[in-house]
């Protein structure tokens, strides 16, 4: 028997191997570098209301640009600095007043405070240096302002773009050195001539001594070849004949910025298709208007960047000592690498690109338009380096990485790292959106109300339907996972039952008969072989669960009950590289030419290469049909976003957001009701609930309040939970009641059917606690609370949010309602009503 055995086995494996080899050399199908989305030269949207004048006010020292009714657009022709009038006569300055007496500021950082643009470049060896517009543009002259109907634009060549310099040869040969200069007026010239030219190392070739030709004999020795006749067909034949091979190319850029209005709106756009940077100094960053609104030393109020559900640095807090705020919008990107495994899984990312700053009795925000899956958010306090607070956007343009290079020698192996760049800059233009909000709306509430209109007149987030139901409850029941078995020596991996569907059932029921009615369950192992499934190009029902029959009768099970069903699928993730999606032809590269390796929280994946993203999704769509289910979960899509730097075939980080939006709406088309994880910016328009939403800050030394920002925008338009209950890192049940009540979630438990034990040994041994019976009283229980106190105003926005007394906050819904919650250890006083240690109060209509 067991020989029968082992010939069967081997006759598999031979079967299997010539399967595999077939998939391994099979080319996918894969978007062409031509099909790839170009997101340059889109023109931001303008109100089709406005009407454009000059200003009817004049501004002091500076000229009038354009009016559209409600804003103002003025410059400075002598530094490019911009201003914006709003309605109510503010003025908004791109930079600062009085930089020239900053106390604080050394001459480096006045000369940024002047700046509209700041550059980051490198050349070929790794070594990174910056310019300035003002200093590196303006000052030459070199800055070139053009008016136009919306506004102005102006174009910075940044370094100097010709010196009387490149006149003469880098190099000449000493023949004809002889020949057309020192033979013609070699007497004349002689004393200034043997200094300019030198052929110390090369007896052949003479080379120029820059550093020494400045002032009259720079000016001496072009007189000099100019009265022998030296052409610019002799200078072009004497640099290329004498070449050595180094770059001769100048550290010139050219950044072309717009300034737009539109509306209530001030439009900063850099044009993509008009940035130029030399080859030999690849342009890394781009900080688009660094000080604009920045505010001084005298001023009150607060910085918000959108660091987990927000953040506000309070302005001039003492907290120069701690490094500056800096975070990548939608996180780090997975198709990067800079040597470290910095994937934090503690982290929160910016979810949106979106930031502000509020001084006394005005705010302004800033929405980045374009470019936002490549930039980065600053904030930087007063006596940092200098006297004001600053928050802006920087865009990354060409990424760079380090790349080790391995050689042998008789001494033995060594290794040498380089720098090694994105093939190819961004293929985007990128712009920020600025918003003067009036005095009662200069909040980070009021920031939050402005953004979330901004969305809705965008198309960008939807009002989700009015609920009479209960407040929800949210539920992940994990199906399958796979587990490292053998037979007969030989190792495989089976999927271990967690969850059948039969037993997602008894769990269901068990809820509804606790009086947990509203219910949406996100259902993850399911099919292609569990929680860590193959590529979803295609649906296999997991057997051990059910099967596609006991899938089906689960689908029409949950819909009889008036259960939301959300099967989860990982579309953009790979957790097995073998078959037909190998990791040569599937998976991501770093711009080092390695494959990509991105952290899941809890685990590793690999990236699934953008480029084949629409193929998986066409294959997924058309086998799921078949179930009839209406709802999905997508894992890591509107979470995580990576590029894909092999060469030949880059698709930056933005036209991978571009080409998850097209997917989106796809799978939307097919399947309405969609439940995200995590939940970019990007995925709002498509999502009607999020789980794993940010529930605070990450807790930098430099700010001083977690705020949410998050949820003000989202709430009564877009469901929400944050980390299950039963794994996050909140310490108790109640202090996340507490948490979820101030920021008006829902609660999001994490359950299997099985024993916990079952999870030993797998990599899935974070499902510690996730037994349904270990946690069914307790959820039970923090839902009747949630439930009673948020149901009622579950479709209603949150219109204040403010902090009453150290650990106590409030919050205020449209209608009245308030919630008072203190996370003190002790009893609070609030308006004459105390409220208890570790408790909560409603008040205001909801009482």
């Amino acid at each position: 028997m067991k020989r029968i055995v082992s010939i069967a086995i081997a006759v598999v494996l031979v079967f299997g191997s010539g399967l595999y080899l077939y998939a391994k050399n099979k080319p996918l199908p894969a978007l062409s570098p031509s099909e790839l989305p170009d997101l340059r030269d889109r023109e931001p949207q303008v109100s089709a209301a406005d009407r454009y004048a000059k200003p009817a006010v004049p501004l002091e020292g500076m000229e009038g640009v354009v009016s559209n009714g409600q804003l103002s657009l003025y410059y400075d022709p002598n530094t490019m600095a911009i201003a914006v009038r709003d309605k109510e006569g503010r003025v908004w300055r791109s930079n600062p007043a009085s930089t020239a007496d900053d106390q604080i500021a050394n001459a480096s950082v006045k000369d940024q405070l002047s700046s509209q643009i700041l550059i980051n470049f490198s050349d070929k060896n790794g070594q990174q240096s910056y310019k300035t517009s003002y200093q590196d543009s303006v000052q030459l002259k070199q800055a070139v302002a053009e008016p136009f109907e919306r506004g102005l634009k102006v174009t910075y060549t940044l370094g100097k773009a010709k010196s009387e310099i490149d006149a003469l040869p880098k190099r000449i040969s000493a023949e004809r050195y002889q020949k057309l200069i020192l033979d013609k007026v070699g007497k004349k010239y002689k004393r200034y001539l043997v200094q300019a030219y030198l052929n110390d190392k090369n007896k052949d070739v003479y080379e120029r001594n820059d550093e020494t030709l400045a002032a009259l004999l720079l000016k001496k020795v072009i007189e000099a070849f100019q009265e022998a006749g030296y052409t610019a067909e002799d200078l072009k034949k004497d640099n290329e004949e004498n070449s050595t091979g180094e770059s001769d190319e100048k550290q010139v850029f050219t950044i072309p910025v717009e300034y737009t209005l539109s509306g209530d709106q001030f439009v900063a756009r850099i044009i993509g298709s008009g940035i130029q940077y030399p080859a030999s100094y690849p342009l890394l960053d781009i900080a688009l208007l660094p000080y604009f609104g920045a505010a001084g030393l005298q001023e009150q109020g607060y910085m918000f960047v959108p660091d987990g559900s927000g953040s506000l640095i309070y302005l001039n807090n003492g907290k120069e000592r701690y490094d500056s705020f800096e975070q990548p919008v939608y996180g780090d990107d997975g198709g990067t690498w800079n040597g470290e495994n910095d994937d934090d899984p503690t982290v929160e990312p910016i979810r949106m690109p979106v930031y502000g700053i509020k001084t006394a009795d005005s705010a302004l925000v800033a929405i980045i338009d374009q470019g936002a899956a490549v930039a980065s958010i600053h904030g930087e306090v007063a006596r940092k380096r200098s006297s004001f607070n600053s928050v802006y956007a920087s865009f990354k343009y060409i990424s760079d990485e380090k790349a080790s290079l391995a050689s042998t020698s008789q001494s033995g192996s060594q290794t040498k790292v380089i720098p090694v760049f994105q093939q190819r800059p961004v293929y985007s233009d990128f712009s920020v959106r600025y918003a003067f909000l009036p005095e009662d709306k200069a909040s980070y509430a009021g920031m939050a109300e402005y953004y979330r209109n901004y969305l809705l007149s965008n198309g960008l987030l939807n009002k989700k339907k009015d609920s009479e139901d209960d407040l929800p409850f949210y539920l992940e029941l994990v199906g399958g996972i796979p587990k490292r078995k053998s037979l007969l020596g030989v190792p495989y991996k089976a999927i271990v039952p967690l969850t059948t569907f039969d037993q997602a059932r008894t769990i269901i029921a068990e809820l509804k008969e606790r009086g947990i009615t509203s219910q949406k369950v996100r259902l993850s192992g399911w099919f292609n072989g569990g929680y860590s499934h193959k590529a979803a190009d295609g649906v296999k029902v997991d057997g051990v669960l059910g099967g596609a029959s006991g899938f089906k009768e689960f689908i029409d099970y949950t819909r009889q009950q008036g259960v939301d069903l959300y099967p989860d699928v990982s579309f953009t993730h790979l957790y097995a590289t073998d078959g037909k999606y190998t990791e040569a032809k599937a998976v991501s590269r770093y711009i080092n030419h390695e494959a990509a390796w991105v952290w899941e929280r809890t685990d590793w994946a690999q990236p699934l290469s953008p480029r084949l993203l629409p193929s998986i999704v066409d294959g997924f769509l058309n086998a799921y049909k078949r179930f009839g289910a209406a709802g999905i979960s997508v894992r890591n899509i509107g979470n995580q976003l990576e590029g894909d730097y092999r060469n030949g075939a880059v698709v930056d980080r933005v036209q991978s957001e571009e080409i998850d939006k097209r997917q989106l709406e796809k799978i939307g088309g097919q399947l309405p009701d969609m439940m995200a994880d995590g939940g970019n910016a990007y995925i709002l328009k498509y999502a009607k609930d999020i789980v794993e939403a940010p529930m605070s800050n990450n807790g930098d030394n430099i700010a001083d309040e977690a705020v949410p920002f998050y949820q003000i925008v989202l709430h009564g338009y877009v469901g929400y939970a944050g980390a299950p209950v039963n794994l996050a890192r909140i310490a108790d049940v109640q202090s996340y009641v507490l948490k979820s009540l101030e920021y008006g979630s829902s609660l999001y438990f994490k359950w299997i059917y099985a024993d916990n034990s079952e999870v030993r040994n797998t990599d899935f041994q974070y499902l510690y606690s996730v037994h349904y019976k270990t946690w069914m009283n307790k959820a039970v229980e923090a839902y009747r609370t949630v439930s009673a106190v948020l149901g009622d105003v579950q479709n209603k926005p949150i219109v204040a949010h403010e902090k009453l007394a150290d650990n106590v906050y409030r919050t205020t819904y449209e209608g009245g309602k308030t919630i008072t919650v203190n996370y003190n250890d002790y009893e609070v006083d609030v308006g004459g009503t105390s409220v208890s240690a570790n408790d909560f109060l409603v008040g205001g209509n909801g009482r």
